[in-house]
Parts: structure tokens; sequence; C-alpha cells
């Protein structure tokens, strides 16, 4: 009679389980294998599942941006300034030079200048050097309307005097320096120098002197810097042009309420000369709005193409082929960029005639030259046709594309629903690892007992076998 060698230990003295010690099998692996049997097809249907619907949820984000980035295109066709930019050219730029904002009127313009604006400059009478005291009392400057005075101590000297001028409160047009010049006898003098900072004869400085000698006007103390003491080195003069024959003064050398929304810079005066200034239509940002339309347009045809696709070599499908929301939406595009638009003009209805054209691959592209030409014969038809902001390109986009990418719109709601799903199956995961982890508790039990019993029964077989 043969006898088994197991023995039962299935508790150590520390407390530690050792399972199979009775029968001799690897209960562990085997409960470990029977529990993966159990939960891996499940498993392996959720997490299929969450891949899928992240990857869905991954290829609407792309495509949303895609179209979000088509509308935000077309709505750039409707800014104020895309038809209203102008050009200006000017004969003549050693005269003067032009620039206008959008909407300024067209048309040309013979500018004659006559005169350029200037601004005062006035030096004081010499002193030893810039450490010379001058007198006491105050002095007031008045240009262009605004009025500062400045305090002068006996010890001032005519550096402290320049510098309490320039940072005196309420001093917004005048500079004060000082200019050290010959004497012409061998040596020089410093000279106080007083410069409006505003061209014009409004801003000519005028100085008063309150002087503590009692004399405000003579060539002795303070009063020798007042206004009828100073030597005018430049005069203040407002700049004088002629446009078309009618004369302007301005105060600056850059004259901007001559002509509304045109700004004209005076670089030289030149008598009885006049130059033409052209003020013109500026198409770029037509084109430059165009050729954004059509990169963002085959940007998002690309990424269409790649989610909707079905590769036969390879027997793989895009996310989003056959998707109702995918074909729908290229759908509305598709037949928006081919269709006739109401313009008002028998040559420009469509956006082929503007040189903006779609392929039978849906590649857009833009015929610059052809655009130019519609620009010239019918500017009007081709802001109509792109933004009338009830039949224009820009509005029937937003129409088509509103309803699918604003706020709870059709790509939030189906990412809104794939969410829900993506939480069932986290809550079905968690679920399912805790079946699982019951399963394995009642099957480690049932091994245990088995185990325990044979290790009983090896017991009693071992004792018989001593009796015999």
């Amino acid at each position: 009679m043969s006898a088994t060698v197991s023995t039962t230990s299935s508790t150590s003295p520390s407390g530690i389980s050792f399972s199979g010690l009775g029968s001799g099998l690897d209960i562990q692996g085997i409960v470990s294998q029977l529990v993966s049997v159990e939960g891996k097809p499940q498993q392996q249907l959720l997490t299929n599942q969450q891949a899928n619907l992240n990857l869905t949820l991954s290829s609407l984000g792309q495509l949303k941006s895609g179209l979000a980035s088509v509308q935000t295109a077309t709505d750039a066709l409707q800014n104020l300034d895309t038809f209203r930019s102008r050009t200006v050219s000017v004969a003549n730029t050693a005269m003067l030079t032009a620039a206008a904002i959008p909407g300024t009127s067209l048309g040309t313009y013979q500018v004659e200048v006559d005169q350029l604006a200037t601004a005062q400059k006035q030096a004081s009478v010499g002193f030893a050097s810039s450490s010379a005291t001058v007198g006491s009392g105050s002095l007031a400057f008045t240009s262009g309307g605004t009025t500062f005075s400045v305090n002068v101590a006996a010890t001032d000297t005519l550096s402290n005097i320049r510098d309490n001028i320039n940072s005196a409160t309420g001093n917004v047009g005048v500079q004060a320096s000082i200019v050290n010049v010959d004497n012409g006898s061998g040596g020089t003098v410093s000279k106080l120098v007083i410069t409006a900072l505003n061209t014009g004869s409004a801003n000519a400085v005028s100085i008063t002197a309150t002087d503590s000698d009692g004399n405000n006007t003579d060539t002795s103390g303070l009063s020798i810097l007042a206004s009828n003491n100073l030597t005018q080195i430049s005069a203040a003069q407002d700049s004088i042009i002629k446009i078309d024959g009618m004369q302007v003064t301005s105060s600056s050398n850059s004259v901007t309420s001559a002509i509304t929304g045109l700004t004209l810079n005076l670089n030289q005066a030149q008598v009885g000369a006049t130059t033409a200034v052209t003020i013109g239509n500026d198409t770029s940002p037509v084109t430059n709005a165009l050729q954004n339309l059509v990169t963002q347009f085959n940007a998002y045809q690309q990424t269409y193409g790649s989610l909707t696709s079905y590769d036969t070599a390879t027997n793989q499908a895009g996310a989003l082929l056959g998707d109702a929301t995918a074909n729908s939406t290229n759908r509305a595009l598709r037949s928006l960029l081919g269709a006739n638009f109401t313009t008002g003009s028998t040559s420009i209805q469509n956006l082929a005639d503007i040189g903006l054209q779609v392929d039978s691959k849906g590649v857009m592209s833009l015929d610059t030259t052809k655009l130019q030409s519609a620009l010239t014969t019918d500017p009007n038809a081709v802001k109509t046709l792109l933004t009338d902001p009830t039949h224009g390109l820009a509005a029937k986009v937003d129409t088509a594309l509103t309803p699918y990418l604003q706020f709870s719109g059709v790509f939030d709601s189906r990412t809104q629903s794939i969410n829900s799903q993506l939480q069932s199956i986290t809550q079905q995961q968690t679920a399912l690892q805790a079946r699982l982890t019951q399963y394995q508790a009642s099957l480690m039990a049932q091994f245990t007992a088995m185990d325990s019993y044979v290790s009983q029964m090896n017991s009693s077989l071992s004792f018989l076998a001593k009796l015999n």
C-alpha cells in the first residue's frame, strides 16, 4: 500500500497562510487563472468600447475644430475694414508722404507745400558759465494756452534754472537747455536756450519775469530771461499747404484735418510746385482673407477625409466613416461653395466668378488674377457675395454651421453623450472588479477547504500505513 508524502500545514507559526500544502496543488495560481478566465471577456469588451468611444470623441473634436476654423475664416470677411482699406500714392515723396484710414473717400488731389511748421527757439545772452547766478524772483511761461511758473532763488545757477524749468509742474510744452558757444575773444559763454516742444504759432513760448529788483523788463537781474531780452533763433510758424488750390493752415507738419481720413506728412516746402496724392482701394485684405479661407478649408477637408476614409489595403476604417454629423456638415459646406448668390450682378454670382474654386477632390484654390479682375470690375458685387448679412457667403456658412458648433449644439450634445457612456463603462469596470474580487475570495475559500480535507485524508492514510 503506497503512502502519500504530502503533509498538512495550512498556517505557519507566524500566521502566514500556505495554500496547497495538503493537496500539493498551486491553489493561488489555479484561482488566479479561473478569475482571469471569468473576467477577461467582459473586461475586454468594456476596454474595446472605451477605446472606440475615446477615438470617436477625439475625432469629433478634430472635426469641430476644423469646422470652427472655416467659420472663423468666413466671419473675417465681414470685418468692416476688409473692403474699406485704402492705398495712397504720392508722386513727389520728397515733398510729402500720406496715409489713409479705411473708408477714406477715393480720389486724387493736387497738393502744394508752401511752408513747413516750425517750433520756436529762443536764446539768452551769454553768461560766464552754467554755474553763474542770474537773479531772483519768478518766471512765468506760456505756450499753447498753458502757463506754469518757476521760482528762482538768488543762489540758483543757470543749470539750476534749466533743471527747474524742465521739471516744473504743468510744463508740457517747453524744453530748456544750455549751449556753450564762442564769445569772440577765444573763450566761451553759456546761453540758456528755450525751445517749444510743439510746432505752430499757437505754441510760441512767452516768458515774463517777476524780478526781485523791482524792474521786470530790464537786462539786469532775472528779467534778463524775459522774452523781450531773448534772441529768437527760429520762429513759431504754422504749415501752409494748398489742396487743389485751396489753402490749409496747420500747427503741425502732420496735417490730419484737411481731408477726412487722410494724413499728409509734410517733408519739404516747394512753393509753386504741386504733387498728386491718389487714394485708391487696397484689395490685399480681401485677398489675404480669402487665402486664409483656402488654408482653413483645405485643413478641414484633409481632417474630414482622414476621419471618414476606408483603406482597402489594410481594411482600416476612419473613426467617423458613415458618421451622420461629419457627412451632413461636409455636404452643407460643399453645397454652399458651389451655389449661386444674390449679388445684383450678372457676371459675379458665385465663388468661381471671383476665383475661388473647389476641385473634385475637395481641394480649394484661389485664382488671385481672377479675384483682382472682379474687384476692379465690380467691387460691390464681390462684397455682397461675401458679406451680405442675409445672402452672403459668411452669413450662409454661419447659418449652416452654427447649429453644430454653438454651445449645446450637435457637437456638444454628442460629446456629452459619449462622456456619459464612458462614465457608465468606468462604473461597469469598477463593478466587474468588485465581483471578481468576491469570486476570487469564494474560490480561495473552496480550494482551501478542499486542501484541508485532502490533508486530513493523507494523515489518515499515513496512520493506517503505519498500522500495516
